[in-house]
C-alpha cells in the first residue's frame, strides 16, 4: 500500500481569493431577464481559464443555447483542484462544475448532490516528469513524488505504481502544479505527475519525461461537467443546452483548431505551441454521456475505492442526468 503523506491544505485566505477572481464568461456579453449560473472550473498553468466552455462564451455560443434554459449570464470561477471546487459546490457558492474525473466521482461518492451532465474532455494526458539523477521508473524506488491530491494525475500516478510493481517502494507527497518546479529543484521529490499544460512547459526546460499517462490505457484523464441537484431542479433543461453548446464549440475547434488555440494562449498567457500540445483538437468533442463514458466513471469509481480514496460505491448510471445522455 502505498503510503500518503498529506500536506496542509490550501489555506482558506488564498481560497477567498481564488473565489473573488472569478469573471463573468472571459469576455461576452451578459444577457438580461434571466438567472446568472455559477460555474467553477480548473485553471493550471494560468490565473484565467481558458477551457472549452470559456471559448463557448467568449463566442457567444453558450449564451445562445443557455437563453432556453432560463440563463442569461454565466460568471466562472477558477479553482487549483477538483476538491477546492467540490467544497465550493457543497458550500453553495457554486451551480455547476468542470473539473477532472477523479474528484468529480470521489465529490458524489461522498454523497456530494450532483449530476454527471457530461464529458468535456476525453483522453486528458499526464506526465512523468523527473527532477536530477532520474531517468527512468526504476530510478524511482526508495524515493517521493508527487502529484496533485484527489486528481486525475494522483489516479494516473498511483495506477502506475501499482502497475510497475513499484507501490511499496515509491512515498507519494501532495503538492499544487505552480510548486512543482521548485521541489524538483530543491531535491524535494524525485518526480511530479504534471497536467497538461504544466508538463509541456517542464519538458521545455529540460526535464526528464519518463512516463506519459496515455501510455497505459485507462490512465488518462477526462473532464466531467457536474451540476449541483438544486440548480438541476432550478433548470431542468440545463444540461442538454449546456451540452449542445458545449458540441458545438468543439465542432469549430475541429474545423479551425488555430483559432481556439490562439485564443487560449491569448488569455492563458501560454505560449501557442504548449497550448496545441496540451490540448489536441482529438480530446474536443460531443459531451453527452455515453454507455462508454458511464462504464469509464464505474472504472474510475472502483478504483478509488479499492485504493480507499472515495468514500464508497454509488450507482454511476442513476449519477447521469437524463438531459446530459448521448
Amino acid at each position: 500500500m502505498i503510503r500518503l503523506l498529506r500536506r496542509a491544505a490550501l489555506p482558506v485566505l488564498l481560497l477567498l481569493v481564488l473565489a473573488a477572481c472569478s469573471s463573468g464568461g472571459s469576455g461576452g456579453p451578459g444577457g438580461s431577464g434571466g438567472a446568472t449560473l455559477r460555474v467553477g472550473v480548473i485553471v493550471t498553468g494560468s490565473q484565467q481559464g481558458y477551457g472549452v466552455e470559456q471559448w463557448a462564451y467568449s463566442q457567444g455560443i453558450l449564451q445562445r443555447h443557455l437563453r432556453d434554459a432560463g440563463i442569461s449570464d454565466v460568471a466562472f470561477t477558477s479553482f487549483p483542484n477538483g476538491p477546492n471546487l467540490n467544497q465550493a459546490l457543497k458550500g453553495g457558492s457554486l451551480d455547476m462544475g468542470v473539473l477532472g474525473d477523479t474528484p468529480a466521482v470521489s465529490g458524489r461518492a461522498a454523497n456530494l448532490p450532483t449530476t454527471l451532465a457530461g464529458v468535456s474532455l476525453r483522453g486528458q494526458d499526464a506526465w512523468l516528469v523527473a527532477g536530477r539523477g532520474v531517468t527512468s521508473l526504476d530510478d524511482l524506488r526508495g524515493k517521493t513524488v508527487a502529484t496533485q491530491q484527489g486528481s486525475y494525475m494522483h489516479r494516473y500516478l498511483v495506477g502506475l505504481l501499482g502497475q510497475t510493481g513499484l507501490a511499496s517502494q515509491v512515498k507519494i507527497t501532495f503538492l499544487l502544479a505552480n510548486s512543482a518546479q521548485q521541489a524538483l529543484d530543491k531535491g524535494d521529490i524525485a518526480a511530479y505527475a504534471a497536467p497538461v499544460p504544466v508538463a509541456p512547459q517542464l519538458a521545455a526546460k529540460g526535464y526528464a519525461v519518463i512516463d506519459k499517462a496515455s501510455a497505459h490505457p485507462g490512465l488518462p484523464g477526462n473532464s466531467y461537467i457536474t451540476i449541483g441537484t438544486d440548480a438541476a431542479g432550478r433548470h431542468p433543461q440545463l444540461a442538454q443546452a449546456w451540452n449542445a453548446a458545449i458540441a458545438e464549440a468543439a465542432g469549430g475547434i475541429a474545423k479551425d483548431p488555430s483559432a481556439y488555440q490562439a485564443w487560449a494562449a491569448k488569455v492563458s498567457g501560454l505560449p501557442q505551441p504548449i497550448i496545441a500540445q496540451s490540448y489536441p483538437a482529438a480530446e474536443f468533442g460531443n459531451p453527452a454521456v455515453t454507455p462508454t463514458d458511464v462504464a469509464t466513471a464505474r472504472t474510475t469509481l472502483d478504483f478509488l475505492v479499492s485504493q480507499q480514496l472515495a468514500a464508497g460505491p454509488f450507482d454511476v448510471d442513476s449519477w447521469v442526468t437524463p438531459g446530459g445522455r448521448a
